[in-house]
């Protein structure tokens, strides 16, 4: 099984979307694959993926994840109203976490996609204390504005420190393509290339600005699995760059 950490030191990047997408796509290519949605705070994964309530199977020691095809996925969404928030300190989350990973009847996966907060607090030390530090890679979520690079930077030298190959960054709303003369607009500008240039990694995907994302947000937001053109192109160029990079790991 491969491991992979999606993360990024900014929220509203777009981290979920990718992490669910990334997770949907491997699932659909024949893979079975474990989604864990490790935001305790403010779980969305299950919004992604178009499940109102989720709700997840216990028989007193284990959990029986929810099934989406051969994607096996687990939420603390879950067991929380959606309007309900956590107030719980480290402890009670990493509790959680180590029992949703080790807990979980998960059967045999051949990928676990970890989706988890901005930033390098309780739950990535958490999954990394579980896994004994093996992860077999990350992919570093962001969009181009400097406000969201100066904390990406951030995650990365955590990612760095402990020792967790970084795969690349995942670059969204790069630029926006307009429909009458097709012209590409880079309306952040292309600071992410200095960072990658910076933190000797490399862009590995280039999602434009889209409204079709906006707009189905809240609904099954899959888009990007079922994208056409240049975005499908992308995302596929993205998908395949990390499989490769997971192959090579051992």
């Amino acid at each position: 099984m491969k491991t992979l950490m999606v993360t990024s030191g900014k929220g509203g990047v777009g981290k979920s979307t990718v992490a669910v997408n990334l997770a949907m796509e491997l699932s659909l290519n024949g893979n079975n694959v474990g989604l864990m949605d490790v935001d305790i705070h403010g779980p969305n994964d299950h919004v992604i993926l178009g499940i109102e309530k989720p709700e997840i199977m216990t028989d007193g020691k284990h959990f029986q994840p929810i099934e989406v095809g051969t994607l096996k996925f687990m939420t603390i969404a879950s067991a929380i109203d959606s309007d309900t928030p956590i107030i719980w300190r480290g402890p009670l989350k990493a509790k959680l976490i180590d029992q949703f990973l080790q807990d979980t009847m998960w059967g045999d996966l051949d990928y676990m996609i970890l989706d988890f907060p901005p930033g390098s607090g309780d739950e990535p030390l958490e999954v990394l204390k579980v896994y004994d530090n093996k992860v077999d890679g990350a992919v570093i979520v962001t969009t181009p504005q400097k406000v969201a690079l100066g904390d990406v930077e951030k995650i990365m030298n955590f990612l760095k420190k402990m020792k967790v190959p970084l795969i690349g960054i995942w670059e969204n709303m790069s630029y926006y393509t307009c429909p009458h003369c097709g012209k590409k607009h880079y309306l952040f500008g292309k600071h992410t290339d200095e960072l990658a240039k910076k933190m000797e990694t490399a862009i590995i995907a280039r999602i434009p600005l889209i409204p079709e994302v906006g707009e189905k947000f809240g609904a099954a937001n899959l888009f990007l699995t079922r994208s056409q053109g240049d975005v499908r192109k992308e995302f596929e160029s993205g998908v395949k760059k990390i499989v490769d990079f997971l192959s090579t790991e051992d």
